[in-house]
């Protein structure tokens, strides 16, 4: 599913209407934001089954950004938005509070020296607290067993509220309109359990 790199990639979606190019960019509470887009597969689903909120998908690298900007484009998604960048910068990304953001699929970053690379470690939640409303939730959704049992104990950790647990999303009773990202729609096909945590801060 690794794409080959698209040089080009960077300078056509920041040639787009549907790039962020202005930051801080002000979020309001019907945003919803995913860390991690990839191709935007899952978060061009919600944008065109919800015109009346804003999706903004955070993706490091452009190439697979640019599949989803093509997705944008071929279905006149005028409420979905790319940003291109690192999420350990999203309070410099950013400005307001925010109801919903996604973690789908990040990287696990299985050796252990790179731990705290991972987006579920307590750097990455502090920054994610900054900016999620005191009502807000976040959805955490993975394939990799040990990233699921990392995010569970750094969330202890870090006194989150975790809301709901599984390891398996896909035949669990938690309500949530689920869309399929690529990596999801694949392990699926092959019977792999997906992990699932919805969480959120303590006041």
């Amino acid at each position: 599913m690794r794409l080959r790199h698209n040089k080009d990639a960077i300078n056509i979606i920041e040639e787009s209407n549907y790039s962020i190019k202005t930051l801080p960019f002000l979020i309001k509470e019907n945003t919803i934001l995913e860390i991690g887009m990839g191709k935007g597969k899952m978060l061009s689903e919600l944008a065109k089954n919800h015109p009346e909120n804003i999706y903004i998908g955070l993706e490091k690298y452009s190439t697979p950004a640019l599949s989803a900007l093509k997705k944008i484009e071929e279905n006149n998604l005028e409420n979905m938005f790319i940003l291109i960048g690192d999420a350990i910068k999203i309070n410099e990304y950013f400005s307001g509070k925010i109801n919903t953001i996604w973690l789908t699929f990040s990287d696990p970053w299985p050796k252990k020296r790179h731990f705290k690379r991972r987006l579920v470690y307590r750097d990455f939640l502090k920054q994610y607290k900054e900016i999620l409303s005191e009502e807000g939730i976040i959805y955490f959704k993975s394939d990799n067993d040990g990233l699921y049992e990392f995010a569970l104990e750094e969330l202890e950790a870090f006194n989150a509220n975790i809301i709901y647990k599984t390891t398996d999303l896909h035949n669990c009773d938690f309500e949530i309109e689920n869309h399929f990202t690529d990596y999801e729609k694949k392990f699926n096909e092959l019977g792999k359990n997906i992990n699932f945590i919805a969480f959120n801060f303590k006041k």
